[in-house]
């Protein structure tokens, strides 16, 4: 394995800083879903307001595909460094409006309405984000190393939920419930605002790669890549399912569901999810220099399957015996494997599809799973255990998920062997 010069470590820092900001926003927002359902969404039933809440949450993922399409056409059409600036620039509008706005108390209904557009707009910049971060980072990756590169933006996750999580109980344990409802859910918000400019910074002075010389600029990335590839567009997205589904259910939604479904105290649900970004932080880059050696679809098989085999008895276990120790078990489990299957992911996509198209190609699987899927997994999540009485429900959610992407991935190998002999 040959070392990372420093040339490509500035460049996954600038690649990986965006994807933080993203992860950390949404971290916070499902964090404090509880809090702000009641400032933004007051409701007689507490449910529905957090219904609400989660919904909106889910509703900014519907324009996740359209931020994908626009942003990650942009960056195929003129470069994957000015699609991040932009991408960064509108993430930190986003952010500013939610730290800064008056709840609906002060100013009724606009309050509402502003955290709603203001989700709308994290969402179309996220839309760009991913795509855009991973084809910066594989254009400066030796081919041999991709798959470890491109793990350090899934490793990014996994250190996002530990800041996050970290300023969650901190915050929890330093505020009273009073405090936290009047003005301390806001911190978070006004943390990831001021590194903004730093992220913005540091994209706009990373050199630029020639991709003239990597690929053929197309004019209609878009086009190209669903009239030529509909079926590995829809592959991707297949293949991608289990990626949103298990990360918005096993990490982003877990202190909701741990305190409002298990009761458990918030910090215990915060330490369960400090857990699982230890893990993703820690064992991406291992996993991603597995994929490099064994190939990306046998690491992930196996990932896969382990899910669907042990995510419904872990739950099981959770419920049964309701505790940190069981949580903290649980969660180391279904973080590994979830992490198995996640860290390959951005090099499988980027090998996948062609140069000329490639943004566009992993935008594409990203975005419009995490607005089928992953956005409103919170939503569904809290709608199956309120409809059905059943606490293991994210259980068989995660399993279903694990099923579509392992259908998906025996039938993408063909495409991925096509790649191969592309690259060749």
């Amino acid at each position: 394995m040959a070392s990372i010069r420093p040339v490509e470590k500035k460049a996954i820092a600038a690649a990986v800083i965006g994807t933080t900001l993203e992860w950390y926003d949404l971290f916070a927002y499902l964090y404090f879903s509880v809090t702000i359902s009641k400032l933004f969404f007051p409701h007689s039933d507490p449910l529905v307001s957090l219904l609400a809440t989660v919904g909106t949450f889910g509703g900014s993922y519907l324009v996740k595909p359209l931020g994908a399409l626009v942003l990650s056409s942009y960056a195929d059409r003129v470069s994957a460094k000015a699609a991040l600036t932009l991408t960064v620039t509108l993430m930190g509008l986003g952010t500013a409006m939610i730290a800064l706005t008056p709840t609906y108390s002060s100013i009724g209904g606009a309050a509402t309405a502003v955290m709603v557009i203001a989700r709308l707009v994290q969402g179309f910049s996220s839309g760009g984000e991913y795509g855009s971060g991973i084809t910066f980072i594989v254009q400066r990756a030796p081919a041999a190393d991709r798959g470890f590169y491109s793990s350090f933006q899934i490793a990014a996750q996994g250190l996002t939920s530990v800041f996050a999580g970290l300023t969650g109980v901190v915050i929890s344990a330093s505020l009273t419930s009073e405090q936290i409802l009047h003005w301390g859910w806001r911190i978070p918000f006004f943390i990831g605002l001021a590194i903004i400019p730093v992220a913005v910074y540091m994209r706009r002075n990373v050199p630029e790669v020639n991709d003239k010389t990597i690929a053929p600029r197309h004019a209609t990335p878009v086009r190209e890549a669903i009239r030529e590839h509909p079926a590995l567009c829809v592959l991707s997205i297949g293949t991608f399912v289990l990626v949103s589904v298990s990360s918005y259910a096993l990490a982003y939604y877990l202190p909701t569901y741990a305190v409002r479904t298990l009761g458990l105290p918030q910090t215990s649900a915060f330490a369960a999810t400090i857990l699982t970004g230890v893990v993703q932080a820690a064992f991406s880059p291992v996993f991603g220099r597995l994929s490099d050696r064994f190939g990306r679809l046998r690491v992930m098989r196996t990932g896969a399957i382990l899910i669907a085999l042990i995510v419904i008895p872990a739950f099981e276990f959770v419920v049964s015996h309701p505790g940190i120790a069981s949580l903290l078990i649980s969660q180391f489990v279904l973080g590994l494997l979830m992490t198995s299957y996640q860290a390959p992911m951005p090099a499988l996509l980027c090998d996948l599809f062609p140069p000329s198209i490639r943004t566009v190609g992993v935008s594409i699987a990203h975005d419009f799973t995490a607005a089928t899927f992953g956005g409103f997994t919170p939503f569904l999540i809290t709608y199956l255990i309120a409809s059905t009485g059943s606490k293991i429900a994210p259980g068989f959610y995660v399993c279903g998920a694990a099923v579509i992407s392992l259908i998906c991935i025996t039938r993408v190998t063909k495409h991925a062997r096509a790649a191969a002999a592309r690259c060749a």
